[in-house]
């Protein structure tokens, strides 16, 4: 899809995604009305649909060609269907579960169009989009209605019950469900050199952060603004997205971080 050129090859490319955050209310109805969440993944979910474009590609070498055609170099063969990579191929995958979904009976709203509703006497059942993982909330006895619906058009693998979702991850307790990102955490650390180091009971320390008014204590080696050779800014963004979802008990500390972004100092 590198090659691919605006208004030629391509022209929409969005795709809508749920957002963590609307899938953490997700849950807490799952918790509230008692329902139960299932994921399923769509095998090869991009290769469905038809392009929106014509798109042609080069023949690589040993690619069997049909009809016993002879390979030549200098000949293109034309796409029929969508092939991941492509800048549209997420585009034209969504479109594709939309109509099918809408063809039963489901609605969405342009602000959320990535969840699906459906409404009946029996109550009603959410779909929920996140690329080629879908997650389904429903009552047990017509989880499995929804499920065959599915996979009469496209070929789905059952994953059960969700356990891991936007980077999230979900136990199922007696009395809720614990939403946690412990994996998250463990591959952070091990990524900043910190998974050795010893946790602390506060996540930052009880004193002033800017070096010129801190009583407490005051090196010269702190005065010292960090080189681009330390991830500062990276380090941040990956608590500020933990902060956001699971640990709100951080934000202040980042948030407090933050604004030394541009002179980070060792103290920090």
């Amino acid at each position: 899809g590198f090659s691919q050129r605006l208004d030629i090859d391509f022209e929409e490319t969005y795709s809508p995604v749920v957002h963590a955050s609307t899938f953490q209310y997700l849950i807490s109805l799952v918790v509230h009305e008692k329902l139960n969440l299932h994921l399923m993944d769509v095998v090869t979910g991009y290769l469905y649909d038809s392009l929106d474009a014509n798109i042609y590609m080069k023949i690589l070498k040993g690619f069997n060609l049909p009809n016993d055609a002879i390979f030549r170099e200098d000949c293109l063969i034309k796409l029929n269907k969508s092939l991941y990579e492509l800048k549209q191929s997420s585009r034209m995958w969504y479109n594709q579960l939309s109509e099918y979904l809408l063809q039963e009976g489901y609605k969405n709203d342009p602000i959320c169009p990535y969840i699906f509703i459906k409404r009946s006497e029996n109550g009603f059942a959410i779909i929920v989009v996140y690329l080629d993982d879908i997650n389904i909330i429903r009552t047990p006895k017509e989880l499995s209605k929804i499920i065959d619906y599915l996979k009469k058009e496209f070929e789905m693998k059952n994953l059960g019950k969700t356990k891991f979702c936007l980077g999230l991850q979900i136990e199922y307790l007696e009395n809720g469900i614990l939403v946690h990102q412990e994996s998250y955490m463990i591959k952070v650390l091990k990524r900043f050199y910190m998974d050795k180091s010893h946790p602390l009971c506060t996540p930052m320390v009880v004193r002033s952060l800017d070096v010129n008014k801190d009583l407490f204590r005051s090196q010269e080696k702190d005065g010292e603004i960090l080189g681009l050779e330390v991830p500062y800014l990276s380090a941040i963004g990956a608590l500020m997205y933990l902060a956001n979802y699971t640990r709100p008990d951080i934000t202040f500390a980042i948030n407090l971080l933050v604004r030394y972004s541009s002179s980070p100092t060792r103290k920090h």
